[in-house]
């Protein structure tokens, strides 16, 4: 065996090691939905104990669902986006009509619609409703832009929703 390849071998091994250590980016967030307030609300908590606090990411206020469909909407957008999450696919929370429906759903990047192969359709607001106020309302406060949509110009806005890291932790903000 010659030098290089002494020095080689050892080398590869160590970084093989040293990736391992590195920080996994998936499953960054454990994503739920809390029916114990008196609005369902779907909450990103940190993977690892201590390491945060809860974010609210949406709520389902009852000017947009009753009660039962609140329930229902917070749990299946939770479980919805945990998976994204998981996967690495959650990026951008945006509003659209789908079969003249409005909806709310999870994009890959902007400009994308809720009609796209890669788009998930988390839930579908009555006829009528204004998809972009509605989702505005229903973020939390991390994840809204600083104002409200107009509704005369704006069809659709994009809620970035992706954790942020700083090379050991993940937050929402």
């Amino acid at each position: 065996m010659n030098t290089k390849q002494l020095w080689t071998t050892p080398m590869l091994a160590l970084g093989f090691v040293a990736s391992l250590t590195q920080p996994s980016t998936a499953n960054t967030a454990n994503i739920t939905c809390n029916t114990n307030a008196s609005i369902p609300t779907v909450i990103a908590s940190p993977a690892e104990q201590g390491t945060g606090k809860d974010v609210t990411i949406l709520s389902f206020p009852p000017q947009y669902f009753s009660p039962k469909d609140a329930v229902q909407n917070c749990q299946n957008a939770a479980k919805t986006l945990q998976t994204l999450y998981s996967t690495d696919r959650a990026n951008y929370l945006t509003n659209d009509k789908v079969n003249s429906k409005p909806v709310v759903c999870v994009v890959e990047r902007r400009g994308l619609g809720c009609d796209r192969d890669n788009a998930q359709v988390l839930f579908t607001l009555a006829s009528g409703v204004n998809s972009s106020q509605a989702l505005y309302e229903m973020l939390g406060s991390n994840f809204k832009q600083a104002q409200p949509p107009d509704a005369r110009t704006v069809s659709r806005i994009y809620s970035d929703i992706k954790p942020k890291s700083n090379g050991r932790r993940w937050w929402f903000f």
